[in-house]
């Protein structure tokens, strides 16, 4: 049986006993480790950033704020639609989104560069229809920008 002298409390301690504190020590630095490495805040990633947009646009759009709205949509959707336009295409193409109560989320995939996102998003209008739609986003200079939306599905009460 091997002794060793514990400097720091100046007791006598067994190996066994050594090699459990050395287990000790390694799990305690771990878990730091990985406690440390997580965000500072857990809705501080590139999905719940998506989510934000895709729910701030929508908050500007059932407040008839065309302008802010106007704002989420990416370059290339602004080189087509004009403000105006913009409007006139979702009121008309997406009544759904342009007056919504109630959305949830299905799921919402990155690209691996983590440029561009596609969210799977359920959209209920004050209308009781409920439509399916991918929203495709884009990473540009200011944030996630939306760049088109898609109605897979739509689902009218009886």
């Amino acid at each position: 049986m091997i002794i060793m002298v514990d400097f720091l409390g100046g007791s006598v301690i067994r190996k066994n006993q050594q090699k459990k504190r050395v287990i000790t020590l390694r799990f305690v630095v771990l878990s730091l480790v990985i406690l440390l490495s997580a965000p500072a805040h857990p809705n501080d990633s590139p999905v719940q950033d998506v989510k934000s947009v895709i729910q701030q646009q929508l908050a500007a759009f059932n407040a008839d704020d065309y302008d802010v709205a106007y704002q989420y949509a990416s370059r290339d959707i602004q080189s087509v639609f004009s403000r105006s336009e913009f409007e006139m295409m979702v009121r008309t193409g997406f009544p759904q989104i342009a007056n919504s109560r109630r959305t949830s989320f299905e799921k919402i995939d990155l690209s691996n560069d983590g440029t561009h996102a596609e969210a799977i998003v359920h959209v209920t209008g004050m209308n009781h229809v409920t439509v399916i739609v991918q929203y495709r986003l884009v990473r540009e200079k200011g944030g996630w920008k939306n760049n088109g939306v898609v109605i897979l599905e739509q689902i009218t009460p009886i």
